[in-house]
């Protein structure tokens, strides 16, 4: 094989290509989007408070539905990909979602288990006029908004220059800054972009569709927060839509303190150890990509087929 390197674009073109611009390009599209459709959504909506339910509901819809189309239009218009290329295809969007909150619901299960072993997790009773339909919407809702951004555009997008490594850490390293904003302190934050990023990242390269990472992290948050009533990075829901009244108590290294479970040992070890699985299962299906060509460098067979 032939390694020919092609004539350099200019550096307007390369400031463009670099990942980081692509992200932060995104990024602030998605910004753009959600504030205009934030805007135009308080216009037609009746004046007047709304309840925190259909706030809550609003708000990830309006995250959800600017995450799809900033999307749409940088992998489509900025990388020229297709959907199937970008993992949103029609394949998979029930099974493959449905499976996936049955995985992150069983993989929270078990750190709960874990917790309940250890003798810091006790229910403190059972709510008999649960509402579950409220949570389950607004849980979707937010797999869809981070599942699209950092398992979508910043992963796809680290991994297209630097191979799939580098962008499980890449995207690994902006999830956990995300949460950063949940001012729970940074042990949480590190912790939550280790094992979630290996389990939602290994869910993605094994399909290579969004739908399964999604459904894990659907699933994830709503058992957490809505079944067994604990705290979500840092934040609560409403009481009327929590099952059990999930209470813990015992050494923040285990119960993850005030940023909650996600941040504690039993979710690490759970979390972490779904995710190697899923890992090891899209490796041996080859979906695992090392790190690419250079750009801007054509590899060919020279004419006598011979290697140089």
């Amino acid at each position: 094989m032939a390694v020919t390197e092609t004539a350099r674009p200019g550096w307007g073109r390369r400031v463009w290509e670099f990942p980081i611009t692509r992200i932060l390009a995104f990024l602030l599209l998605l910004g753009v989007i959600a504030t205009a459709l934030g805007f135009g959504l308080k216009a037609i909506l009746p004046h007047g408070p709304l309840g925190p339910d259909t706030t809550e509901l609003l708000g990830e819809g309006v995250l959800a539905t600017a995450t799809l189309l900033a999307f749409g239009v940088m992998k489509r218009g900025a990388d020229r990909q297709t959907a199937d290329e970008a993992g949103l295809t029609v394949r998979g969007i029930f099974s493959e979602t449905a499976i996936g909150l049955l995985i992150g619901g069983g993989v929270f299960s078990a750190a709960v288990g874990m917790l309940t072993a250890f003798r810091v997790f006790t229910i403190g009773g059972v709510n008999a006029h649960y509402l579950p339909l409220v949570p389950m919407v607004t849980f979707l809702l937010v797999g869809v908004f981070e599942e699209v951004v950092f398992r979508g555009y910043v992963f796809q997008t680290l991994e297209k220059r630097w191979g799939s490594g580098i962008a499980l850490a890449g995207s690994g390293l902006f999830f956990g800054l995300a949460h950063l904003a949940n001012r729970q302190g940074v042990v949480g934050p590190v912790l939550i972009s280790f094992e979630a990023s290996i389990l939602m990242t290994a869910a993605y390269l094994l399909t290579r569709r969004l739908w399964l990472p999604i459904g894990i992290h659907w699933g994830w948050n709503l058992f957490e927060s809505s079944v067994y009533g604990l705290t979500d990075s840092g934040t609560r829901i409403n009481p009327a839509h929590i099952l059990f009244a999930g209470r813990l108590s015992g050494p923040t290294w285990l119960t993850g303190g005030a940023f909650g479970p996600e941040a504690g040992l039993a979710c690490l070890i759970c979390g972490t150890y779904a995710g190697i699985l899923l890992l090891r299962m899209a490796i041996r299906k080859g979906h695992w990509r090392g790190l690419p060509p250079a750009p801007h460098t054509l590899v060919t067979a020279d004419t006598k087929g011979n290697t140089p």
